[in-house]
């Protein structure tokens, strides 16, 4: 398939174009792009397969029928306005996609020279495309999405001059919110067009049995636009084709039958799908076998025979049997041997013996062409019921001048279009639809420019292709004066659901006159198909639009949607009803519940705190994950947009959110450290980032953009490039880039230090307080004592620093108490009010820790970023400093 793009942006394929033979690049464009010639700088790429190729490989760079061929419009900055000047042609056409559309393009003149009619307003709307095997949409938030076909577009005709499109879309896994204002067909409310669209969303699990854009039409893919320009397959009118070959010698061979350079010539106009009968002989053996069936032996693999396989014989033994039992032989000299009984069961007995010439196969010998030209012939082997065997290993190689080859009665004529098979292997059909148009409309013009009447008959033919009988034809006339074109879609009911194949013609040549339009094109065949009558866990979207003058003008509409996900929410802690919602917590819980997990498995008491949070600030999460996301990766994004991270606490996943915080956790001294604390700082290096840039899909335009996040002196030299998933709001990016340049600035201390099990009552990004003992800072000690607010302390006190000084208390549990105001007493007391716990110094446990200290250097404020426990007895913890001033910009707004 060729995808024609309309730029290098997201979106899918502005057009979509077959080729039913290998070709090169080159050759395609030449055949396609007004104006086109070999050029060094191309306003294009062209990727096969995903490779790109570059413009100096077009002409031997071939791709086939099963290749992907992506072209897109390629910008170039050197040399653009010569470019343009002299190549302005060739730019507008690969803008304007470098070819026909899949309906016909406008032309002023016809191929007589008249002056064009009017093209018909073809619908040419699509949503994005299917996902083969990839995994459903999941909207979290508001998002606009380009919904995914479920069913193959439908595309036909209600009237001469009027055609729809019927879709059926899939918005997204779960229930959505689509206000009708927010559905659009490129920038275009579908509200606006009146009559010219209709539209119904289905939430899942909803019955679609009376809705017509679930019908699966399956479209023929043989049948419609061409590479050669035209918008169908050109019909011409039938001829006798001759049925017999008239040749002295015939090559064997596989699926090929060859005649010899010399000997004759295959008649003009065979060609695949015709079907023949061919009789050739090959030398067996047949062995009297007494009393019992005779034996016929030799090299039978080529008929593949079974016991009841209905067979005839022509040569020797002419007739039709039924074969008995079939063993294969061992070596050359141990060959195949068969026997056989006629119809009613009697065996065969007095079949002539001895070395004979007899062609075998299946009753009718039936053979369905695949390819033909003068001198050969591709086939493959059916069925006495039709049918293809799968089974024929071909011909055995031979050369005779006694084999027969002739057509059979059923396909007899030349230049029919087809036959294409209406659906595809392996499915049935009860229904054929079918288009056919008139590109130049249905005209004569009279002597004195009058219009005339014309009228064009056309012929359809269908039969079961797996019995491959008589065609059944239906015969349509249609008549018009116009130069207008035209498009009709016709459809039968068919006397069986069967794999039927498809072949069409005009009855009577089209005419060669300059007066006269009635040119014919085969423009579509749809089979109907079994489809499903309900999605389950799907919101849909079923649209059917009409060609007219607010659409047909625009050849790249996309169907766009802005869902809103309709998630549980929580309400006073408790789960609530179902409902719109951008909410950060319900998607979080969701993802989480998509696994099997329960409210059990996660911190919920956290998870609504945060909740809470995260709704007063207006922080969502806006987000399409229609890609292999990881569950993981789904949490980690929903939680950044929130300032937050996952963790595993306990067991349960525990949003942690990086916040401002005043009241410190734990607190860790050289009283219950095992390795003293390590402090390391990073100081700024020249090459360090100096700004941040956030790169976010928009809530309004829905396109990426990037906000720049810069201190005062940052002049951007350097930055970091984050891409945020799920916010759409600029405010929003810009306060998360400034929290990241913040952080890149005021967080440069590194902490490090061991403990035995104390570390463990700590989490990831717990704010702590943490001591050592280097002079001017802060002081720890055990408390000896404490009677009325006095407190003894093992170490003396160093009050020297001057000014107010403070003293935190560890409490049993190891959280910290505190910092309260001390007053000095003497070197081992100081007094303090308020100690909000009893302290137990009696050593029947472990008594408190102090630190003590100055108001501002009493401790060093952490957050903890590790903790390794080390084996069952001790753990290490990793942190950063904290600081204030990461947090300033939460709330403000970027620069205009």
């Amino acid at each position: 398939m060729i995808y024609i793009y309309p730029s290098k942006l997201d979106g899918g394929p502005l057009e979509e174009h077959s080729t039913v033979e290998p070709m090169t690049v080159d050759a395609w464009l030449r055949a396609n792009v007004k104006g086109y010639r070999p050029i060094d700088v191309a306003p294009i790429s062209v990727n096969i397969n995903g490779a790109l190729i570059e413009p100096a490989e077009w002409e031997s760079a071939e791709f086939g029928p099963s290749d992907t061929v992506d072209i897109y419009p390629e910008p170039k900055a050197a040399g653009v306005g010569a470019f343009l000047v002299s190549y302005g042609a060739y730019i507008a056409a690969a803008i304007a996609v470098l070819a026909v559309l899949l309906m016909p393009k406008p032309a002023s003149m016809n191929r007589n020279g008249q002056t064009q009619g009017n093209q018909l307003d073809l619908a040419t709307t699509k949503g994005n495309q299917v996902k083969t095997n990839a995994p459903i949409r999941e909207i979290a938030g508001k998002r606009k999405v380009y919904p995914d076909y479920l069913l193959p577009l439908r595309r036909y005709f209600t009237a001469p001059r009027e055609q729809w499109v019927d879709m059926l879309l899939c918005v997204g896994k779960g229930k959505h919110s689509i206000p009708e204002s927010r559905i659009l067909i490129g920038d275009t409310p579908v509200i606006s067009l009146g009559e010219d669209v209709q539209f119904t969303v289905y939430q899942p699990g909803a019955d679609l049995s009376n809705e017509p854009c679930a019908v699966w039409w399956n479209s023929c893919p043989e049948v419609g636009a061409t590479s050669t320009g035209t918008s169908g397959l050109q019909l011409k009118a039938t001829f006798a084709v001759t049925p017999d070959v008239s040749a002295t010698s015939y090559l064997f061979d596989g699926d090929t039958v060859t005649i010899p350079s010399g000997a004759g010539a295959f008649p003009s106009g065979w060609a695949a799908g015709m079907i023949a009968r061919i009789e050739v002989a090959y030398p067996y053996t047949v062995i009297d076998g007494g009393a019992g069936r005779d034996i016929i032996e030799g090299d039978l693999s080529q008929i593949a025979p079974f016991a009841g396989m209905l067979i005839e014989i022509v040569g020797d033994n002419e007739g039709m049997y039924v074969v008995e039992s079939f063993t294969p032989g061992a070596t050359e000299s141990d060959p195949d041997q068969m026997t056989l009984s006629y119809d009613a069961g009697e065996p065969v007995t007095s079949m002539l013996t001895g070395s004979v010439q007899m062609g075998i196969g299946y009753r009718g010998l039936r053979y369905r062409l695949l390819a033909a030209s003068s001198d050969a012939i591709s086939v493959e082997r059916m069925t006495d019921t039709g049918s293809t065997d799968l089974d024929w290993l071909g011909f055995s190689p031979l050369s005779t001048t006694l084999a027969s080859i002739t057509l059979d009665g059923s396909t007899q004529e030349g230049d029919w279009c087809g036959p294409f098979a209406a659906c595809p292997d392996g499915e049935l059909t009860a229904a054929l639809e079918w288009d056919v148009m008139f590109p130049g409309g249905l005209i004569r013009i009279g002597s004195k420019g009058q219009s005339v009447d014309v009228s064009v008959t056309v012929e359809i033919q269908y039969r079961d292709i797996e019995q491959a009988g008589d065609w059944a034809s239906i015969l349509t006339t249609y008549s018009g004066k116009t130069l207008d074109q035209l498009g009709y879609t016709e459809n039968a009911l068919l006397p069986y659901a069967m794999r039927a194949e498809v072949r069409m013609r005009r009855i009577g040549a089209e005419s060669t006159s300059t007066q006269k339009q009635d040119g014919v094109q085969w423009y579509g065949l749809r089979s109907r198909l079994n489809g499903p009558s309900s999605y389950e866990g799907v919101t849909l979207l079923a649209m059917r639009v009409r060609g007219g003058n607010r659409l047909a003008a625009q050849s790249e509409q996309l169907v766009s949607v802005e869902a809103t996900r309709v998630l549980p929410v929580r309400n006073g802690g408790a789960w609530d009803v179902e409902t719109p919602t951008r909410d950060i917590a319900p998607w979080i819980a969701h993802v989480a519940r998509s696994i099997g997990y329960t409210d059990d498995d996660l911190d919920m008491a956290e998870l609504d705190r945060l909740g809470d949070v995260w709704a007063a600030r207006g922080d969502y999460f806006d987000s399409s994950v229609d890609s292999m996301s990881t569950v993981k990766q789904c949490i980690v994004d929903a939680m950044a947009a929130g300032f937050a991270d996952i963790t595993i606490d306990r067991g349960k996943i525990r949003p942690v959110r990086d916040e401002p915080r005043t009241t410190f956790e734990h607190m860790y001294t050289p009283q219950n450290m095992t390795e003293a604390l390590s402090r390391s700082f990073t100081a700024r290096k020249p090459d360090d980032y100096d700004g941040v840039d956030v790169e976010y899909v928009d809530g309004v335009t829905w396109q990426k953009e990037t906000v720049e996040c810069r201190l005062p002196g940052d002049i951007g030299q350097k930055v970091e490039k984050i891409k945020l998933e799920g916010v759409t709001s600029r405010t929003k990016a810009w306060r998360i880039g400034m929290r990241q340049r913040r952080s890149q600035k005021y967080r440069r201390w590194g902490y490090q230090w061991a403990t035995e099990l104390d570390a463990l009552n700590s989490r990831y990004l717990s704010y702590c307080a943490v001591g050592d003992d280097v002079p001017g800072y802060g002081q720890s000690a055990i408390m000896l004592s404490y009677d009325r607010g006095i407190i003894e302390s093992s170490e003396p006190f160093d009050w020297s620093a001057g000014g107010a000084h403070v003293v935190g208390i560890r409490r049993p549990d190891g959280t910290l108490s505190g910092p309260y105001p001390a007053t000095q007493i003497d070197d081992y007391h100081l007094s303090i009010t308020g100690l909000d716990f009893e302290p137990d110094t009696s050593w029947s446990i472990e008594p408190p820790h102090l630190l003590f200290g100055p108001l501002n250097r009493w401790s060093y404020p952490v957050l903890i970023t590790g903790i390794s426990p080390s084996g069952t007895e001790g753990a290490s913890v990793e942190a950063i400093n904290y600081s204030d001033k990461v947090y300033v910009d939460d709330d403000s707004f970027p620069p205009e």
